[in-house]
């Protein structure tokens, strides 16, 4: 019944997918819509099987799944209790410790929309996670779509490194398709960052502004310090393409006043500590269990000395890391592999510059500022490789797509020829 009921999604999802303007407007083929589409669904197929098959003592994609079918029946049972319990806290400390990851309201609500989420996905899935997976992943595919719209509107002419970097990056399409936080960060990622580069370059509208609200409140509830790290991001991609100044000088202004402001705040309210709730989430993670890919992690002090003797490290765990050579666990051979080309096409950007516009384009910026950025506070904040490439993942459009799009790939045509 299962493979019957899956059949028909999927057949469903490949009508669908190729007649939703949004997907229709990105000009691809309709063709290679299905076969983009078809491979994010083998990707959540693959992720689920995986994680069962390697770790059938408990995973967070196939527990998910679980709650949801446990949801599912409060929902026939109890409708009401269904839709009111997610605003029910028993936490001592009420509604506060929003940035703390253990005996937090706001902790326990990223889990719980995905589960009530599940528990509706249920009415018709039966609590089969690959057809849940499914639905999960036709979804998922617009935050795809979205970043692919944006960058062929940067680099009209370098359709196929777009769609590698938009689509086919191989720990992005294996992580973003999971029954997880992660498909949806990165799914409301893309379509906030569609909005806000759209409203500016034509005109804002509804559709943007109602895009741009739903997104940020979803990264915030489900993964708050994105969606804080996207604001002063978001600040400068603004007045970049309202005046004449420096793109980058503009960034890098906004990111220097953000600190100031965050160190305003904290004298005028000493409560308030943003290094002393970074090293509060490293204490965290270094609480739970000890992974077979933990790395060696200098505890950070809640102070901004220890942040910045911290940072090497933190950028060579999340730039580096895992090494070409170093394969605690057979999974992390492909993904130190992948990394190792992206190094390598790194260098041959350098190599093989191609100039693509005669100036920065803010949207670049504005990906390579928000990237780094996260990819910097995981990199204090987690000690164990594993849960840093899956962090990572989600950023890495931002970073190799314009790196694809600015090697002159037919000066190496020419040289192998």
């Amino acid at each position: 019944m299962h493979y019957l009921l899956f059949t028909i999604f999927l057949a469903a999802g490949c009508f669908f997918i190729t007649r939703i303007s949004f997907i229709k407007n990105s000009g691809l083929p309709i063709k290679l819509v299905l076969v983009l589409f078809f491979l994010k669904i083998v990707a959540g197929l693959l992720i689920g099987w995986m994680s069962q098959k390697f770790y059938p003592q408990g995973n967070d994609y196939w527990g998910l799944n679980v709650a949801g079918w446990e949801q599912y029946q409060l929902l026939v049972s109890d409708p009401k209790r269904f839709f009111t319990d997610m605003f029910s806290n028993n936490y001592q400390n009420g509604y506060d410790r929003l940035f703390n990851s253990y005996g937090s309201y706001w902790n326990d609500l990223k889990n719980t929309l995905i589960i009530k989420f599940l528990a509706l996905c249920n009415i018709f899935s039966r609590g089969n996670y690959y057809i849940n997976s499914l639905i999960f992943n036709f979804i998922g595919f617009f935050g795809h779509i979205a970043l692919y719209r944006i960058f062929i509107d940067i680099y009209k002419e370098t359709k196929w490194p777009v769609i590698i970097g938009c689509f086919l990056l191989p720990s992005t399409l294996y992580f973003s398709s999971g029954i997880h936080k992660d498909l949806v960060i990165f799914t409301a990622l893309g379509l906030y960052c569609y909005a806000m580069y759209f409203s500016l370059q034509q005109k804002m509208n509804f559709k943007y502004l109602f895009t741009l609200i739903i997104s940020f409140i979803t990264l915030f509830l489900v993964r708050n310090f994105v969606a804080i790290a996207i604001i002063p991001a978001t600040i400068a991609f603004i007045i970049s393409k309202k005046t004449t100044i420096s793109k980058p000088i503009i960034f890098i202004s906004a990111y220097i006043m953000t600190l100031l402001l965050l160190c305003v705040v904290q004298i005028v309210k000493p409560s308030f500590q943003p290094v002393k709730i970074i090293a509060q989430k490293q204490q965290e993670f270094f609480e739970l269990p000890y992974a077979s890919t933990q790395i060696s992690t200098h505890v950070l002090e809640p102070n901004a000395k220890s942040l910045l003797q911290n940072t090497p490290q933190a950028l060579n765990h999340v730039l580096l890391r895992p090494y070409i050579w170093e394969h605690p666990t057979t999974f992390l051979v492909p993904l130190s592999i992948e990394l190792f080309i992206y190094h390598l096409l790194f260098v041959l950007m350098l190599v093989l510059y191609q100039k693509k516009n005669t100036t920065v384009n803010s949207f670049i910026l504005f990906g390579i500022f928000v990237s780094l950025s996260l990819l910097l506070f995981t990199g204090y904040i987690v000690p164990n490789i594993g849960s840093i490439v899956r962090y990572r993942s989600l950023y890495l459009p931002f970073l190799i797509t314009p790196m694809l799009c600015h090697i002159n790939w037919k000066r190496i045509l020419r040289y192998t020829h």
